[in-house]
């Protein structure tokens, strides 16, 4: 489906679920729907939208940009897209992030009290081996914003997710080859893998 969005215009559209894929992207824009972080998007792109009836698309900029995307149940191979081009930095890239979010606590007055806190910075990960017929840990438990992880498309098969070592490949979520997403949690993560070789996931902390 392909969409044009006049500058910082902003579209609700109605989806089945499933998988977001970007084909085509002609400028800045934004996914955002209820449960999910403001997700930047980016040519190639596969976020696991899940089961939400809508999503909504929002042009970044004061320019018109075309976004060209489909919404599968499972996620597209990667000679079907447009290949991102991975960029190799050796110094070191400096992310800020000016959106804060609110926790909210109820006292013992009954009043509703607000502390904010920011994303301040992102720590990346070393990328986790999943060995076969195992569950590993993809990340601690800890105070934290949002997690992106991802399977890259040159992997052999996706792993289930849980929130300790008894996820097995019959239970928990599910993350799959070529499929990015966010997870908003303060829990711990991991990961089964019921293939035959070892699965490498990709882990970025936005704390």
């Amino acid at each position: 489906m392909k969409l044009t969005l006049a500058g910082y215009e902003k579209k609700t559209i109605n989806s089945s679920g499933g998988i977001f894929t970007v084909i085509s992207l002609s400028g800045s824009v934004e996914l955002s729907a209820k449960g999910l972080e403001d997700i930047p998007l980016e040519t190639s792109d596969q976020i696991n939208i899940g089961d939400r009836p809508k999503i909504t698309l929002q042009n970044m900029t004061n320019e018109q940009v075309v976004i060209d995307f489909v919404i599968t149940s499972t996620a597209i191979g990667k000679k079907a897209q447009v290949t991102r081009t991975e960029i190799i930095n050796t110094s070191p890239i400096e992310v800020h992030f000016d959106e804060a979010f609110t926790i909210g606590a109820v006292a013992q007055q009954g009043a509703w009290t607000v502390a904010t806190l920011s994303a301040i910075t992102n720590t990346h990960k070393p990328r986790v081996e999943c060995l076969p017929d195992v569950a590993t840990k993809l990340f601690d438990a800890g105070t934290r914003k949002s997690n992106r992880i991802n399977i890259r498309s040159d992997q052999f098969n996706g792993v289930s997710l849980g929130g300790d070592n008894t996820v097995s490949d019959s239970s928990g979520g599910y993350l799959d080859v070529g499929v990015v997403d966010y997870m908003d949690t303060s829990g711990e993560l991991w990961a089964f893998n019921a293939g035959g070789s070892s699965v490498f996931v990709d882990v970025l902390e936005l704390i």
